[in-house]
């Protein structure tokens, strides 16, 4: 993927995510949230690196992060760069952020990883979502392995429901009534004979 397409898709992410309740919680300041969103997908983009892939639907309006199966988890100047991260959007409420997204107990086992899926704001409900996640379970049932997330907007719920995932754990409620953050699993499928 070229730089600009890179760009491309980080600025399908963060606009994407402006109003995701889980973001919104992470990063309450609304004049200040895209920074954080976009600081977010870069710490993950980097950390991935040849693991990762930053997909962009064909029309330019969506895009997908992606960690392969194998990818390390986020470790070293990586985990460092997150906590800075958090810590510049987040001040004292830093600690209570990194403990409840540190709560979230991933698969053990071989996966894909969808980090963050979106549509921009104005395109939502026009199939996006499906033309970004249909090719990558395609991807993951011909390797035999699952694919996990967690689902940040309740409203996604159903949508990941038709493609056979299911609750992977109990959900995590965050703090100050905040929003619902449901782990996610999809099994792999045994190729259509």
């Amino acid at each position: 993927m070229t730089d600009e397409a890179s760009e491309r898709g980080i600025e399908i992410l963060v606009d994407g995510f402006m109003d995701n309740p889980v973001l919104a919680w992470v990063f309450q300041d609304e004049v200040t949230r895209a920074d954080g969103i976009r600081g977010y997908v870069e710490v993950f983009r980097k950390a991935y690196g040849d693991h990762g892939v930053l997909e962009v639907e064909a029309g330019g309006e969506g895009a997908a992060l992606w960690a392969a199966p194998g990818t390390p988890p986020l470790g070293g100047e990586d985990a460092a760069a997150l906590v800075a991260l958090l810590q510049r959007f987040n001040g004292e409420r830093t600690n209570l952020v990194l403990s409840t997204l540190g709560a979230i107990v991933a698969p053990t086992e071989p996966h894909w990883y969808l980090n963050v899926i979106a549509a921009r704001r104005g395109s939502r409900s026009r199939g996006i979502g499906a033309r970004l996640l249909e090719p990558f379970l395609e991807r993951a049932d011909r390797e035999g392995v699952g694919i996990y997330l967690e689902s940040s907007n309740p409203k996604n719920l159903s949508f990941y429901r038709r493609y056979a995932f299911e609750n992977f754990g109990e959900a995590i409620v965050l703090p100050d009534v905040g929003p619902v953050l449901q782990p996610m699993w999809r099994a792999p499928h045994p190729p259509a004979a």
